[in-house]
């Protein structure tokens, strides 16, 4: 039985029959529109403020931090002072009231949220890349300590898009920014404007759709495609039943059954920890010894007088 909840009713996965695609190498049309405002927001949490001055320092406008914190982003004070860029020092109560929450961890960076990531960059992107590759997809998942939570574990998979509806996937805000503890820097949202053209073009650059469903195969059964494109639902409603009946595959990943369901991002991170697994070459060495598998070099067994056998 699966842990994680995507059954939907309306639909049952039938084999045999793929949705249409387009010929190979087709591209969505692409149509000129005019760029998305960027809104300055006020990050806040020791990780995603690290990673944003990391990653976008030009995005940076003012930084605010405790006292008792000062020492603690000392470096990124000292660079604010060399770019003439205003940082504060504010008691806590404060820095509260500014972020409109208690997990600021002592310190709010004014930022510009991230330049929008098109759709057409992504095809464009993919286009110039061969080889195993994984994307994200979200269908309807608002809440934003979920969001934050599957942008993390993206990042840390190397999962360099999120994909989504317009109007189904929402902004990484201040507050998902902090869950994903500095992997929004590292993970792209795309919009779909048209879904079903647009991955009908993922569809020609050899992406399959794998969704996750209790009704699916065991997702330890068979391989997971190369390229392929995971589709998480909302808990408690799963994938829709238009991405269900366009999907290549529905995996479920088996569980005692003894809850209904995982958290949307756990189940996220086991799937792609699968992926990775199965692309992963294991050295020859033990495994235990390689860093990629967060690993510490294996130990021997050692005898009553302490020498290793």
């Amino acid at each position: 039985m699966s842990l994680y909840k995507g059954k939907d009713p309306a639909r049952r996965h039938r084999k045999g029959a793929p949705p249409s695609r387009p010929a190979p190498g087709s591209a969505p049309r692409s149509e000129p529109r005019e760029p998305r405002p960027r809104q300055e927001l006020k990050y806040y949490g020791v990780a995603c403020c690290l990673a944003l001055w990391q990653q976008r320092p030009q995005d940076v406008i003012r930084i605010y931090v405790t006292e008792q914190s000062c020492k603690q982003f000392g470096a990124m004070l000292k660079w604010a002072a060399a770019q003439r860029l205003a940082y504060h020092l504010v008691p806590e109560e404060d820095l509260q009231r500014l972020t409109e929450s208690i997990h600021h961890q002592g310190i709010c960076v004014l930022a510009r949220e991230p330049v929008a990531c098109e759709f057409a960059q992504l095809h464009s992107a993919l286009a110039s890349r061969d080889g195993p590759h994984l994307l994200g997809y979200l269908d309807g998942v608002e809440n934003p300590h979920n969001l934050g939570a599957v942008v993390r574990s993206c990042a840390h998979f190397g999962v360099e898009y999120l994909l989504g509806e317009q109007g189904r996937l929402p902004r990484m805000s201040p507050s998902a920014c902090r869950i994903a503890e500095g992997g929004a820097e590292h993970v792209q949202l795309v919009l779909l404007q048209d879904r079903d053209v647009e991955l009908n073009a993922l569809h020609a650059q050899g992406f399959q759709l794998i969704a996750a469903g209790a009704d699916g195969e065991p997702l330890y059964d068979q391989p997971l495609p190369a390229r392929s494109v995971l589709v998480m639902g909302a808990e408690g409603g799963g994938v829709s039943s238009g991405l269900r009946a366009r999907a290549d595959r529905i995996v479920a990943i088996p569980g005692s059954g003894q809850v209904e369901s995982l958290n949307v991002s756990v189940a996220f991170a086991v799937i792609a920890a699968e992926y990775t697994r199965q692309r992963l070459q294991r050295p020859r060495s033990d495994s235990r010894s390689d860093s990629r598998y967060g690993g510490r070099p294996a130990v021997r067994p050692s005898n009553r007088n302490g020498a290793r056998r």
